[in-house]
């Protein structure tokens, strides 16, 4: 799901140490992020980045290697390769290619792959995460410099942020005036409010902040520590230091919004009337067919956007959707390649330098809704992990699936090494079934949406619950209304399948959103199993306050034991992204932190 999502993405937990996407996970890759060429302060962010960094090198490098013994010689990198190093052009149409239609343009409320990559490219925050294909670097956006001790920026500990703005920093048109400080705070506010709907499914990222529970409970107007100095001057008062705050504070749900618009379209209208102060502007929305953005004449970084316009198209599948780049029709393949078309693809003469591929901190998993019979029952959850043949499903992808056994992927902090908890094992299944009071297994809907790999999977997954003797009807919608179904409590979806891309990599953007008691309790949540458990909520809040290192990393590690214990999930791989771009694509690159940074791309 980003998470984003993700994705799809919640309304969860106390987050005052740690965090995003999804982010809900997405559709069959991740959110994605903002504008990173800016000026001011670029620092980069916690170590275990490079650590990140490092694994995702070593991912690609095995998968290169995997390719190449196809007699392949396709790009790879850590968070993408560049397509080209030719100078940027000015002007032309990017067509882009997405099997699945956003839910929608508020950047407080759309939490998956399409909305983020599209939010994009029309808003900004005060930080965001500066444009390279290596680790995500924390820069400035709207503010001037990202706060730290050394500018004054942090102070009290570590309790206070301040923000200065940059002046002539304007909203599109028609509002076409000045953004200021009030801004931001009505901005984040909107996002916390409890009464916006819908609800922002990232409120719990912003717990820290002074004041911010009175507004979220309803009883206060305001949150308190978020503080208007003079115009151009934000501070925000923290309950405690929290060392990612200002990764949660690139995220596009703070981005910046005018009140005046929001009062001309409402809430819900704001999604399909998205109006920001980014380098494109919103043109027009077509449902079921395309989303197209035009270049922002007044945007306030000198010489951006390179495009005139970006076309945002709906394939009806991803094997369209690459006959459409190879015939020419499309520059960017949204929804990766096809599993299908993968091999021929990346061994192709004529395509294959055209192909980059990363491996991503993510993870595709079966959910189970412990609310539900006979998925209360652990044992009938335990039996469900031995059923299925994930070792199946990593071949069905080729190269574009890894093996994942656990909650944590690889380069996530909380990851274990050779960690199985557990192994196709039918006979297993069918004994624990048995235990259950299930000895001829059950009939069940299994949800599932219509774009890649989701059908796929549900079909594979279906096959192995039969042979334990679980009937599994399956049930798919389109994209958009299947996360609104999911993620609705009183829906009472039995089972089905979801995913989770990294918002940044702290393993608390893992159990916030997806195992936390908030988030088993709030509709919009992403934790579509509606499972907690005390021992977690009790180490998790020992790790908000924490640092990194090696203790955090421990509790974290003791969470995942007791997770996969209770079993209200089945992980099901980790994926790779497989993307292309075409010949007449230049600066294409995918982002650690964004997938896709649409506004640094330009046509040759």
């Amino acid at each position: 799901m980003s998470g984003v999502p993700r994705t799809h993405r919640s309304a969860p937990p106390d987050l005052s140490a740690g965090g995003i996407a999804r982010a809900r996970a997405t559709t069959g890759q991740q959110k994605s992020m903002t504008e990173g060429v800016t000026m001011g302060a670029t620092r980069q962010r916690h170590h275990f980045r490079w650590n990140v960094l490092l694994l995702a090198l070593v991912a690609a490098a095995g998968l290169a290697l995997l390719v190449a013994g196809c007699g392949s010689s396709s790009t790879s990198g850590g968070g993408g390769a560049s397509a080209s190093s030719t100078t940027p052009k000015m002007g032309g149409t990017l067509n882009v290619a997405f099997q699945g239609e956003p839910t929608g343009l508020d950047p407080a409320v759309a939490w998956e792959l399409e909305s983020w990559s599209i939010e994009h490219c029309l808003f900004n925050q005060l930080l965001t995460y500066a444009a390279n294909p290596g680790p995500a670097v924390v820069t400035t956006d709207i503010a001037t410099e990202v706060p730290s001790v050394t500018n004054g920026g942090i102070t009290n500990g570590g309790k206070t942020y301040i923000f200065h703005l940059r002046k002539g920093v304007m909203f599109q048109a028609p509002v076409s005036r000045e953004v200021t400080a009030a801004d931001c705070k009505w901005s984040m506010e909107r996002m916390l409010n409890p009464k916006m709907s819908p609800r922002s499914p990232a409120g719990y990222l912003y717990d820290s902040i002074v004041g911010v529970k009175a507004l979220a409970s309803g009883k206060a107007p305001h949150a308190s520590g978020i503080k208007v100095i003079d115009p151009y001057t934000l501070e925000i008062d923290l309950t405690q230091p929290n060392y990612v705050f200002d990764d949660v504070m690139a995220l596009p749900f703070t981005a910046v919004l005018a009140k005046e618009w929001e009062a001309k379209y409402s809430n819900s209208a704001i999604a399909r009337h998205p109006l920001g102060t980014g380098p494109f502007e919103f043109d027009h929305w077509s449902n079921g067919q395309e989303i197209v953005l035009k270049r922002n004449p007044n945007y306030f970084v000198s010489g951006r956007p390179y495009l005139d316009q970006i076309k945002f198209e709906f394939a009806a599948s991803t094997t369209t959707a690459l006959l459409q780049l190879q015939s020419g029709q499309i520059d960017v393949l949204g929804s990766g390649i096809p599993s299908g078309q993968y091999v021929q693809t990346v061994n192709s003469p004529t395509w294959k330098s055209q192909v980059t591929t990363a491996s991503e901190v993510a993870w595709y998993y079966v959910f189970m809704n412990v609310q539900v019979k006979p998925f209360n029952n652990p044992l009938v959850r335990q039996a469900l992990n031995y059923a299925i043949d994930t070792a199946k499903i990593q071949k069905l992808f080729y190269g574009q699936a890894r093996p994942l056994n656990q909650v944590f992927p690889v380069g996530m902090p909380g990851h274990v090494d050779g960690a199985t908890f557990y192994s196709y094992d039918p006979a297993k299944a069918k004994q624990l079934l048995t235990q259950a009071g299930y000895p001829k297994g059950f009939s069940v809907t299994f949800y599932t949406h219509n774009v890649d790999p989701m059908p796929k999977l549900a079909q594979s997954i279906q096959n192995d619950l039969s042979q334990v003797g679980i009937k599994a009807q399956i049930k798919q919608l389109a994209e958009a209304p299947y996360w609104g179904l999911i993620e609705r409590q009183s829906a009472k979806v039995p089972i089905g399948l979801t995913d989770w891309y990294m918002d940044y990599p702290d393993p608390s953007d893992w159990i916030g959103p997806l195992f936390s008691k908030s988030a088993a309790t709030t509709d919009g949540s992403a934790n579509v199993s509606w499972w907690w458990n005390p021992q977690v909520e009790a180490l998790y809040a020992q790790s908000q306050p924490m640092a990194p290192g090696a203790a955090r990393t421990k509790l974290y590690s003791q969470m995942q034991q007791i997770i996969m214990q209770q079993a209200p999930i089945i992980p099901l791989y980790q994926p790779v992204l497989t993307t292309m771009s075409s010949k007449n694509t230049g600066g294409f690159y995918t982002s650690a932190a964004w997938t896709y940074d649409f506004p640094s791309y330009w046509k040759k």
